[in-house]
């Protein structure tokens, strides 16, 4: 990481924007615990960023592949090898003004404007990989308390998720009850072209309450967002109530 910081210090042109160009690619590792009752289950996957000092996407390579149609990761069935779904495919594309996340409800995914977070500055200070780093506070607009450890170091006001619009770099993101952790893994130099994902058919919303709506809809009736076919087990049994009975333990969400 030090070879890294070495070297945007000597190249300041480094983190210029120049069209839609990425001018840094960081890689991050999200460890999630969607039942709060349950920590000893916990999801763990990979996301990338692109960035400049205006623009930036954050997805997950796995699921920009299953959505382009190139993924070379399958999963065996009485039909044949199909793609293997992605472990996680919401993304965030963000430009000068605006940051549009992508999150599924069923299998549809819902696109809407998410509100800029506001950051409380706190005194707390550590090295993080050789990088200065700071501590900012939030809470979102759906009421939970995120921690955000950021460096001034790499002066580009981006990080994972929403978390965005710090003074530099963030590289550590964690919620109140550290149900949700997020790290910086790898950081580097890119050119490649920040563009938000096609997922082809996504539904643009007039805003996030119509999709936190859906989501809890769904919870309710899980059939409704997937074709309102019902969910049967290998006996043809109704599963409709178990499933939503699962999905209403799952009370850890990014937004």
């Amino acid at each position: 990481m030090k070879k890294i910081l070495y070297s945007f210090c000597l190249i300041p042109s480094f983190i210029l924007a120049q069209n839609n160009k990425a001018v840094i690619e960081v890689n991050y590792e999200t460890k999630l615990i969607s039942d709060s009752l349950n920590r000893d289950k916990v999801n763990i996957y990979a996301s990338t960023l692109l960035c400049n000092n205006v623009e930036s996407v954050y997805f997950s390579r796995e699921a920009k592949a299953f959505y382009n149609g190139t993924s070379k990761e399958t999963i065996s069935t009485s039909a044949g090898a199909i793609p293997k779904y992605p472990k996680s495919v919401g993304s965030v594309y963000k430009t000068k003004e605006n940051l549009f996340v992508s999150l599924p409800v069923g299998k549809y995914i819902f696109t809407y404007e998410e509100p800029k977070l506001q950051w409380e500055i706190l005194n707390d200070t550590k090295d993080i990989k050789g990088f200065k780093s700071r501590l900012a506070k939030a809470t979102t607009d759906t009421g939970d308390i995120y921690f955000a450890w950021f460096t001034n170091d790499i002066t580009i006001p981006d990080g994972p998720f929403r978390f965005k619009d710090l003074s530099g770099l963030v590289l550590e993101v964690y919620n109140k009850n550290k149900t949700i952790e997020i790290y910086a893994t790898d950081i580097k130099k890119s050119n490649e072209s920040i563009e938000p994902l096609n997922y082809g058919n996504d539904v643009k919303t007039k805003s996030k309450q119509q999709f936190l709506e859906a989501r809890k809809n769904y919870t309710e009736n899980p059939s409704m967002y997937n074709g309102n076919l019902k969910v049967v087990d290998s006996n043809g049994n109704d599963r409709t109530k178990t499933m939503s009975d699962r999905l209403k333990k799952m009370n850890t969400f990014l937004d």
